[in-house]
C-alpha cells in the first residue's frame, strides 16, 4: 500500500519597496508539516511571522499563491475553495491580443483587454491544497544591512539567496553580452573566462560579493540596480556597458597571467572593487561615459 505523496510547499520572497528594493525574489521549498500547516488558514493580504517558516526576525505579507495546478487565490473570494468567476485582468487571467484571418484577405487583431472570460479559481485561504504563497517582505529586525558583515549577511537564509541572484542578475552584463565571434560562431564572454581558468565556483564567489556590495548601498541602492535588472544590447545602461568592459579586462588579465585564477577569493575581491569604483565615480558623476567597449569582440588569430 502505497503512501499519498506530500508535495512541499514553495515560498516565493519578494524584496520590494517595503525592504531593500532590489525587485528581487527568491525561492524555498518547505516540506516540514509544522511550517506548511502554519500557513493553513491564512488569506491574501494577511501579515505573516517569519519565525515559524524558519526565518525569524521577518515579517510578511501574504500576496498570492496557486495551487498544484496552477490556479490562483483571490482575494476577496471567501475560503479555500475551487470557484469560477468572471475576470477581465490578472490574476487568474491576461488578456491576450490575435489575429484573425479576414475573408477578403489580410489579418484583423483581436484585443480582449477589458472582455470578461470565466475562469476557474480558489478563493483567498491557503490550504494543504496550496503548492506556491508568494511573500512580500514587510520587515527584517537586527542589525541594519550597511553594518553587516559580509558572513553576518551569508548566514542569514534570505539575504543569502537575495545577494547571491542579485549579483548574477547584474554580472549578465558582462557574462552574456559580450560575444566574441569567429567566422560565424559567437562565444559568449562567460565560456572564453572559463577557458582561462575562471570555475562556476569563483562566478559564485563575484555573485554573493556583488550582491553584498549593493544591497550595502543605502539609498543609492535602486539607482544602481533598478536600471541594471534588465540587459540590451542595443540600448545599454553606461554601468552596464562598465560592467561588461571590467568583465573583458578580467578575461585579458587572466589569458596575459596578470591574475591568478586559483586565487579565487583574492581575484573576486579585486573584481568586485574595480565595478564598485565604477558605480562610485558613476553616481558622484565623474564617470561621465564608461570606457569604451563593443559588445561584439573580434577573436585574436
Amino acid at each position: 500500500m502505497s503512501s499519498k505523496k506530500i508535495h512541499p510547499l514553495q515560498l516565493v520572497i519578494n524584496d520590494g519597496s517595503t525592504f531593500l528594493n532590489t525587485g528581487i525574489s527568491v525561492k524555498f521549498e518547505i516540506e516540514e508539516e509544522a511550517k506548511r500547516t502554519y500557513l493553513y488558514g491564512k488569506k491574501i493580504g494577511e501579515e505573516i511571522d517569519g519565525a515559524p517558516l524558519g526565518f525569524p526576525g521577518y515579517k510578511f505579507e501574504i500576496r498570492g499563491g496557486s495551487d498544484i495546478a496552477g490556479f490562483p487565490h483571490i482575494k476577496g473570494i471567501p475560503g479555500p475553495q475551487l470557484k469560477q468567476v468572471l475576470k477581465s485582468k490578472p490574476p487568474g487571467y491576461r488578456p491576450r491580443k490575435y489575429k484573425v484571418e479576414k475573408k477578403t484577405g489580410g489579418y484583423k487583431i483581436i484585443n480582449l483587454k477589458g472582455v470578461k472570460v470565466k475562469k476557474t479559481v480558489r478563493g483567498e485561504e491557503l490550504s494543504e491544497r496550496t503548492r506556491q504563497v508568494n511573500l512580500l517582505i514587510k520587515e527584517r529586525t537586527g542589525k541594519n544591512i550597511e553594518d553587516m558583515t559580509e558572513k553576518e549577511i551569508l548566514s542569514d537564509k534570505i539575504l543569502a539567496e537575495l545577494v547571491y541572484k542579485l549579483g548574477k542578475t547584474i554580472m549578465k552584463w558582462g557574462l552574456e553580452l559580450p560575444t566574441f565571434k569567429h567566422n560565424e560562431e559567437k562565444t559568449p564572454l562567460k565560456d572564453k573566462l572559463s577557458e582561462v581558468g575562471i570555475t562556476n565556483e569563483i562566478l559564485d564567489t563575484i555573485y554573493k560579493k556583488l550582491g553584498i556590495r549593493l544591497i550595502k548601498l543605502g539609498e543609492n541602492r535602486k539607482k544602481v540596480i533598478e536600471p541594471l535588472r534588465k540587459t540590451s544590447r542595443k540600448h545599454p545602461h553606461p554601468l552596464g556597458r562598465y560592467i561588461a568592459w571590467a568583465t573583458y579586462t578580467l578575461y585579458q588579465q587572466l589569458k596575459n597571467g596578470e591574475k591568478n585564477p586559483k586565487e579565487p577569493e583574492k581575484l573576486a575581491e579585486e573584481f568586485t572593487n574595480l565595478i564598485l569604483e565604477g558605480i562610485q565615480k558613476w553616481l558622484t558623476r565623474e564617470m561621465k561615459k564608461p570606457p569604451k567597449f563593443s559588445f561584439n569582440i573580434k577573436e585574436e588569430e
